[in-house]
């Protein structure tokens, strides 16, 4: 099997190797050969963002997967959505399949980040970190993963974006697998209103990760009932979690107007965050509640200007 190997121009003293396999395969063996020293790169905005904040060090080895183009794209069948991993953030934020489909995610894509990082940022790679903020409108669409993971051959699985997460609180998240794509599950929205929305507060629109962000989604019918309701919260180095009892709240209930000062109480208890040099963990608490509450009402109150 021929390798492509480019030698990569970053200078001394962090001199490293990029290599450019065809397919996943001639990727996965590249990784088994070197390791703990060589890194999956595409985008590259989180390796980069890694480096400058000095989290990881620089890889002496550097596997492009933008190379193989079968996880490039978004595709659409009967059932389902199928975004490629190595789609770029700007492409998912302008696609009408996930503006149909994936509403939140759609909204949350036109929100990462600045422009210039969207127009070369995968949604693999702000995935993949466990911590973007894409990650919060996957949960409320309730989207599946899909990991070619090292073995003998190339192990193919399929992961809930939720035991995903929790395979990463544990510390058993497996540092060799490759994230081919993400599907989303279509649903019928006959005789209903969806309702879905995407909050974020962050520091600037740069490589620096947001400080909080909402996502939510739910289902209203003629008379005001919520049904399917999805609601999750996360931000900066925090892993993103679903707020189910926030979700209890509306569930199956009529909208109220004491609904709001509810649910921005229920988020600032349920939402489990961190405190750091830049907000504390009760800042991040709060925000999340009023982020919440606000685009309930926002969203509530604009639907019924539409009547």
């Amino acid at each position: 099997m021929e390798m492509n190997i480019e030698t990569s121009r970053i200078p001394d003293p962090f001199p490293c190797q990029v290599w450019e396999p065809a397919d996943m395969e001639e990727a996965m063996m590249i990784k088994r050969q070197y390791g703990a020293n060589a890194a999956f790169v595409a985008g590259g905005t989180l390796l980069r963002t890694q480096w400058e904040g000095g989290i990881v060090s620089k890889h002496e080895h550097l596997i492009r997967l933008d190379t193989i183009a079968d996880l490039r794209g978004i595709d659409e069948s009967d059932q389902h959505i199928h975004i490629g991993a190595l789609t770029r953030l700007r492409e998912c934020g302008a696609d009408m399949y996930i503006a149909n489909h994936g509403a939140t995610l759609y909204e949350a894509c036109r929100h990462i980040a600045a422009p210039s990082i969207r127009n070369q940022a995968t949604i693999g790679g702000n995935i993949a970190s466990a911590v973007g903020d894409a990650i919060p409108a996957l949960l409320v669409h309730n989207a599946s993963l899909h990991w070619a993971d090292i073995g003998s051959k190339v192990d193919l699985i399929q992961q809930d974006i939720v035991d995903w997460l929790d395979v990463v609180k544990s510390g058993r998240r497996s540092l060799h697998a490759i994230l081919i794509g993400i599907v989303l599950e279509k649903q019928s929205t006959e005789h209903q209103q969806e309702i879905t929305f995407f909050r974020k507060i962050g520091r600037r629109e740069a490589f620096t990760p947001s400080l909080v962000t909402v996502a939510f989604r739910a289902m209203v019918d003629p008379l005001g009932y919520f049904s399917q309701v999805r609601i999750a919260a996360g931000g900066g180095s925090g892993i993103a979690m679903r707020l189910s009892r926030c979700e209890q709240l509306l569930e199956g209930n009529r909208y109220h107007a004491e609904m709001i000062t509810s649910i921005a109480l229920l988020a600032s208890e349920d939402f489990v965050t961190y405190s750091d040099p830049f907000a504390s963990e009760q800042y991040r608490q709060q925000t999340a509640g009023n982020l919440l509450a606000a685009g309930l009402w926002e969203s509530i109150h604009s639907q019924i200007e539409r009547r």
